[in-house]
């Protein structure tokens, strides 16, 4: 599955999350305090700022880890893995890079 995103929006590839504690006790879905981190795999090409077509800063690249509101965005399943999801949201949604 290709995703194109548009303007100042890009799609990420949701991060699968740990389903044992530190302990190694196994959580529950409803557990679990779930974070929003998923990988950028696409970047939109910008957006019309004042009028003018222009390709704004987006302060990320393709590869980045980052961190992101947990409701934001759109989720997209993908045809042929069922267990990858995409997240396809703006880029003022994301809150941090992760290093």
């Amino acid at each position: 599955m290709t995703i194109k995103p548009l303007g100042n929006r890009l799609v990420i590839k949701l991060l699968k999350q740990k389903n044992t504690s530190a302990s190694g006790i196994i959580l529950s879905t409803e557990d679990k305090n779930e974070q929003a981190i998923g990988q950028i795999i696409s970047l939109g090409s910008g957006a019309e700022v004042e009028g003018e077509m222009k390709i704004t800063d987006l302060q990320v690249q393709i590869g980045n880890t980052v961190l992101f509101g947990k409701y934001a965005g759109e989720e997209v399943k993908d045809d042929l893995d069922s267990e990858t999801i995409y997240k396809i949201l703006h880029a003022k949604d994301v809150l941090a890079v992760i290093e």
